[in-house]
């Protein structure tokens, strides 16, 4: 039997939470029921991470690279981008096209309903109006913010029309989405974000804070996330700064790299404190080591990264902004602040490292609460569930040999 063809299509394959999420769907999916391909834009060469490249062509059936797909707004390249998905639409027949990320998910969709014939599904990973003070790179926008999200949300609500089904992270997202109208109830599903739950930390604290120049029994504090607006990164050193005139025995590390990493070294001055790691592929071992997670976030669906923290058990502190108060209860499992409040985040670093082992308890039922809802098998699976009830809807007559097949590798 002719297996479903899927596309999924992403902007591009930046290291991030959405590239994560996105390529561990690919590769999850059942391939006796599934073909599954992938589209992705072309990152520029310093944010060119091979491993990642490396990782698409090994969990896809096909890959397709698209160097006309990029972040940026810029028309002319726009419209190239969307007569090349367009033709590869027309071209491969696709049963269902999956979108990620905003351009992905604008000219994806377009795509698709001018090839015709396929049932469009998009995940919203963040909303891509939450980016108006950002440029396409992570940097900061110098034209005005009201403008770019008014242009930002005109543009999604057209394209949530053309799809038969929208995916949030989070059920604070989903709510969010409702507000704004981007669809009815039925027409919108929560899928958390999953996590590969069987990683193993490979080094023990001692080894790996003596390998990074850090101090095994000394708190050792961290973030990780790209330095971009998005994460706010200036806020987490503000903090830092702050804890370390109260706490000087304290040892802070930032993991990640990006647009913001030349005002971020800046305002650290000193990295003997407050270390800037870079991007790093071993951030199961830096999670196993940190007593506390911080997380500066501006807006989030979720953050894997946060998410992989709490299923590690580790303390956090973090932003109050979209899905987080899902995962983590202010005073409960967690201490969370407002945006942009280095004072108010700084406070709860030093209550938790007041109050580790009582901090760690805290954490428990979060990391429980992970490892029962987060895990990628669960999130493909649901998927999949999604998938398989819009092709009955779209083919209403062959739903019950699609239900066969569908249960055949159950």
């Amino acid at each position: 039997m002719r297996r479903v063809k899927v596309l999924h299509a992403i902007t591009n394959l930046q290291v991030g939470g959405a590239t994560d999420n996105t390529l561990m769907t690919v590769a999850g999916h059942c391939r006796e029921r599934y073909e599954v391909h992938l589209a992705a834009g072309v990152v520029a060469d310093h944010e060119n991470y091979t491993e990642w490249n490396d990782r698409a062509e090994e969990c896809a059936d096909r890959l397709f690279l698209i160097p006309e797909m990029g972040r940026a707004v810029r028309f002319d390249r726009d419209l190239r981008a969307l007569r090349v998905l367009t033709a590869l639409m027309s071209e491969q027949r696709y049963d269902i096209v999956h979108t990620h990320c905003s351009k992905a998910g604008l000219l994806g969709r377009l795509a698709a309903r001018r090839a015709g014939g396929s049932v469009v599904v998009h995940t919203y990973h963040a909303f891509g109006w939450q980016a108006a003070g950002e440029q396409a790179d992570g940097s900061r926008r110098s034209w005005g913010p009201g403008l770019a999200r008014a242009f930002y949300l005109g543009a999604e609500r057209y394209a949530a029309s053309l799809s038969d089904a929208l995916i949030t992270v989070s059920d604070l997202n989903r709510e969010m989405a409702l507000d704004l109208e981007l669809g009815p109830p039925e027409k919108i599903t929560t899928v958390r974000s999953g996590i590969q739950l069987d990683r193993q930390a490979g080094s023990d604290r001692e080894s790996l804070a003596s390998r990074l120049g850090l101090e095994a029994d000394r708190p050792i504090v961290g973030t990780v996330g790209r330095l971009a607006v998005q994460k706010d990164p200036l806020t987490f050193v503000a903090a830092a700064r702050r804890v370390l005139e109260l706490r000087p025995e304290v040892q802070f590390i930032m993991v990640g790299d990006g647009p913001l990493e030349s005002e971020t070294r800046a305002a650290i001055g000193d990295e003997s404190r407050i270390r800037m790691l870079g991007y790093r592929d071993d951030v199961a071992d830096l999670l196993e080591i940190l007593d506390v997670f911080v997380l500066s976030s501006r807006w989030e669906g979720l953050g894997r990264a946060l998410t992989e923290a709490v299923a590690a058990g580790v303390p956090v502190a973090a932003t109050a902004v979209d899905g987080i108060p899902e995962l983590i209860t202010h005073g409960v499992t967690g201490r969370l602040s407002p945006p942009g409040q280095a004072v108010a985040l700084a406070d709860n670093i030093v209550w938790i490292l007041s109050h580790l082992e009582e901090a760690r308890r805290m954490a428990a039922p979060a990391a429980e609460k992970v490892r029962q809802q987060w895990g990628a098998t669960e999130m493909v699976e649901t998927i999949e569930e999604l998938y398989e009830a819009l092709l009955r809807d779209r083919h209403p007559r062959s739903g019950r040999q699609r239900e066969v097949a569908a249960q055949a590798h159950d």
